[in-house]
């Protein structure tokens, strides 16, 4: 735990060091009340927005799925307004980074010249799952039965990695902290 806050920490001091000037937008978004839930959602129908070639990992929130390197613009379309947006100028693009916080989610893009992209998927609570059942406060052992033994482990970070993303959860006191989808960018 100490690890992510300290890289969360580097994170957020590598966004202000790239500026002096940031911004926060928030937009209204019907929730549903999610305070309370110990079970993970009911499941959904097949996502409408499967791409031709299959991502290694995915997330499907309602009938929709994320995946990384979509444009966030389809996500946006099929999610409507974000409960709020992030800006900063980018150090690594040209352009505005941008993170997009939904009910249960935070969407980091990169910017391209066509658009904005998606880099890092984060489960904020327990109103989400992964395609494999997995939500916020299960066990290590039900992280292990849904995706198997080939994983890194370093600090409790338990990483998956298919093709060009990774799927990461960090446990404590075995017990899955935090859920993390992400684009491994050369």
């Amino acid at each position: 735990m100490k690890k992510l806050i300290i890289l969360i920490a580097l994170g957020a001091l590598l966004l202000a060091a790239c500026t002096n000037e940031t911004s926060s937008v928030s937009t209204s978004y019907e929730l549903v009340e999610t305070a309370g839930t110990t079970q993970p959602p009911a499941e959904t129908t097949q996502p409408t927005n499967v791409p031709n070639v299959a991502p290694a990992f995915a997330l499907t929130v309602g009938d929709f799925m994320i995946y990384m390197d979509q444009n966030i613009q389809d996500v946006l379309n099929a999610m409507g307004e974000p409960l709020g947006v992030f800006e900063a100028p980018s150090c690594a693009f040209d352009g505005i980074d941008r993170i997009f916080s939904f009910p249960g989610l935070q969407i980091h893009t990169y910017p391209l010249d066509n658009g904005d992209f998606i880099h890092t998927v984060s489960i904020r609570d327990d109103s989400i799952m992964t395609q494999n059942g997995i939500y916020l406060g299960n066990s290590l052992d039900s992280v292990l039965a849904a995706y198997g033994n080939d994983y890194q482990q370093e600090f409790g970070m338990f990483t998956f990695t298919k093709g060009v993303t990774t799927l990461q959860f960090l446990v404590e006191y075995d017990m899955v902290v935090a859920i993390t989808y992400g684009l491994i960018m050369n």
